[in-house]
């Protein structure tokens, strides 16, 4: 029996590529393979390459706020892209492989309409092989997948990837579960995997997220029980890697990788020393909660590889923290937040911009409040999350069209409402973006830059007099910083 695993391609404007290691294929090819499956898995991203595609009409209106031509550090985004192989070099693929069984991952929503079409493609082709499709999106909407598309002939919820056995007709394999199983990368490329240049793997420890966040999409799909690998069989996993496969680099995909501290702190202590000889880098790209850290945990995590911290906020409004049922207040974030940066972490601080009944003033409010905090300011723009508490409430009070899948992600400022229109989504991210770009020049000139004056010292270029076509994004973004901060304005810069 032979089954071919298909990381798909995604359709947007920008692709983060680091974020796509197919760590869930992996873990399904291994019990395939343990179970005797000639199984291949398809990275359709790797090697990464883009094509520029016509913007679907749903997103029309992006024509004005996004274009190819803007330049400087404010830019947005500009062309919309195919990234990864196109369907009929995924085809190919599949003739040479000849599988009885496609599997292929559907997490995001937004991006189904890619999975249903190539799953349509390679029935036409292939109209005896099974296609099944499972991840986030196939578990939320498992019936209606089923129902409009004759296509794909099984739908999987859950992560048990027991669950693919028993669609091909094998008995489950007891002994398989999260937390024994190490994924064997042999089944991928593991060359096209790096960061700074060096070799780079995502793991995971633990599923699952007692949290009852009224956005958060988790435990639709892995469950409220939380669950832990041992610390042991990590740095097993990590040992191989390291030593077997030269990989320096880790990053840590849980949702909830510090909520147990004791486990934490026994497993940044293992780290520390198995790897005291090594050059290795950690990350949890994936961010971790503020209210589980405390000083001693940020200097373990220091001392394990640790440098740089994702850490989000939602918003300043405690008040509106409590509504989403985030887990801290500000307080708690401010001092996790100061004593990361006082060790020496480059903190990333997110918010989200355009939530259910939030305004200008909670949103200004935020950006005030991290502003002051020394840290990368990221904005997040809200999308309804299909699956969650919150989304099933903006349904029913007919604020959102639950049918518009392809709207459902941040890059396409989906959502306006009575008090956030689409153009000040747009202004308040290309803002965040102009206080980064303002500290970033601080930090390297080592100076207040507090004045028109003192910009003009590192660049004395103005709007109305810079060759656009010759400037430096740094050259454009000052001249910018000055216009704002003699008119108020911010002013976009377009090449010609």
């Amino acid at each position: 029996m032979k089954v071919l695993l298909i990381q798909p391609p995604i359709e947007d404007f920008y692709l983060t590529e680091i974020r796509t290691y197919p760590l869930g294929l992996l873990y399904l090819g291994t019990l395939l393979k343990k179970n005797g499956v000639d199984v291949s898995i398809l990275d359709c991203l790797k090697p990464y390459k883009k094509k520029t595609i016509p913007l679907p009409k749903e997103f029309n209106y992006l024509k004005e706020v996004y274009s190819e031509k803007e330049i400087g550090p404010l830019k947005l985004f500009g062309a919309y892209y195919r990234f990864g192989l196109t369907d009929d070099e995924i085809i190919k693929k599949v003739c040479e492989l000849s599988p009885d069984y496609i599997g292929i991952t559907c997490n995001f929503t937004a991006y189904f309409n890619i999975v249903a079409a190539l799953a349509e493609k390679i029935k036409a082709v292939f109209p005896n092989t099974k296609i099944i499709i499972g991840g986030y999106h196939a578990t939320v909407y498992k019936e209606d997948i089923l129902l409009k598309h004759s296509c794909i002939d099984k739908v999987i919820s859950g992560s048990d990837e027991n669950d693919f056995l028993r669609v091909l007709g094998l008995p489950e394999d007891e002994s398989h579960c999260f937390t024994r199983t190490v994924p064997d990368r042999s089944l991928i490329n593991s060359s096209y995997y790096k960061m700074h240049r060096k070799n780079f793997s995502f793991l995971i420890a633990t599923r699952g997220c007692p949290r009852k966040c009224t956005f958060c999409t988790v435990a639709s799909m892995h469950g409220s029980n939380f669950i832990k690998r041992s610390v042991a069989s990590i740095l097993e996993e990590m040992s191989y890697l390291c030593h077997h496969e030269n990989v320096r680099v880790f990053d840590f995909e849980d949702d909830n990788l510090s909520l147990d501290r004791n486990w934490f702190d026994e497993l940044l202590a293992g780290v520390t020393e198995t790897f005291r000889n090594d050059d290795i880098r950690l990350y949890a790209m994936n961010g971790i909660s503020a209210e589980t850290l405390s000083e001693e945990l940020l200097q373990k995590m220091w001392q394990a590889g640790f440098r740089n911290l994702n850490v989000s906020l939602v918003t300043a409004q405690d008040s509106l923290k409590e509504k989403l049922r985030r887990p801290f207040l500000n307080e708690q974030f401010e001092l996790v937040v100061k004593a990361a940066v006082l060790l020496g972490f480059e903190v990333t601080a997110y918010l989200i911009i355009g939530l259910p009944d939030q305004t200008k003033e909670d949103i200004q409010e935020t950006i005030e409040y991290l502003s002051g905090l020394n840290v990368l300011i990221a904005p997040s723009i809200y999308y309804p999350p299909p699956g969650t508490e919150q989304f099933s409430e903006l349904v029913a009070g007919n604020r959102v069209d639950p049918d518009n899948w392809i709207s459902f992600r941040s890059s396409v400022f989906p959502v306006e409402t009575d008090f956030l229109s689409r153009k000040d989504l747009v202004y308040y991210f290309q803002y965040i973006r102009m206080l980064n770009f303002y500290n970033e020049i601080k930090k390297k000139y080592a100076s207040a830059l507090g004045s028109i004056a003192d910009l003009n010292s590192i660049s004395p270029f103005l709007l109305e007099n810079i060759d656009v076509q010759r400037a430096t994004e740094e050259e454009i973004g000052i001249a910018q910083l000055k216009e704002y901060l003699a008119s108020g304005k911010m002013l976009r810069i377009y090449r010609k």
